[in-house]
């Protein structure tokens, strides 16, 4: 049994795929899209994390069916814990939308490239990055005492699934409660950061 630890992971390759140029509007829909589709059958996690996957107390997942497929695809026959505290952050909120461009049509990695420069933006001003409101924050927050308890429960490693830009944020909370990552994270699909606690972690109180 491993010692008491979090593996964050993101999910598998999302079975959609999209072709072409596309204004804000495509984009959103895109979006939908790809949040209501699995991964893609041929795209095989590396046996490394298979093996922590096997070895874990327990397995926690977003509930978007890109990372419960993920999860079953790591741990087939498993039991599969679902929560929407860890789904991904939205591209957009009300408070800050994505840019019309004035009805541009760009490539959709065109478009991937725009939301980065806004996010890399914001996070060297030390301000909310696009897409993580008061909302995100606080759903952050709670995923990260979520997760905590269960890990002090099981005594082991609790593997969660999640996605690209909450786990960032979801590190971060992780951080401020004494848990120690890894220096280096890498943010391809099927990257695990490992987190454990610290002698001085902050024990969430009970709910």
């Amino acid at each position: 049994m491993p010692d008491t630890e979090l593996l964050l992971v993101r999910h598998g390759r999302s079975a959609h795929v999209h072709t072409g140029w596309i204004d804000v509007d495509g984009v959103r829909r895109w979006m939908a899209a790809y949040d209501a589709a699995e991964i893609m059958p041929d795209h095989a996690p590396p046996a490394e994390l298979e093996a922590l996957v096997c070895e874990a107390s327990l397995i926690i997942a977003s509930d978007l069916p890109r990372t419960v497929a993920s999860a079953v695809r790591l741990a087939p026959g498993r039991e599969i814990v679902r929560t929407p505290l860890l789904r991904e952050a939205p591209m957009e909120t009300a408070e800050r939308p994505l840019p019309g461009l004035g009805g541009i049509r760009l490539p959709l990695r065109a478009w991937g490239m725009v939301w980065g420069t806004r996010w890399l933006a914001s996070w060297l001003r030390n301000a909310s990055p696009p897409g993580i409101g008061p909302a995100e924050l606080d759903r952050a927050e709670h995923a990260a005492d979520f997760l905590i308890a269960h890990a002090q429960d099981s005594g082991g490693r609790v593997v969660a699934v999640t996605h690209h830009t909450f786990r960032v944020v979801l590190a971060r909370e992780l951080a401020r409660r004494g848990w120690r990552g890894p220096e280096e994270r890498p943010y391809h699909e099927w990257s695990a950061w490992r987190y454990v606690p610290s002698p001085i972690a902050v024990v969430p109180e009970p709910t």
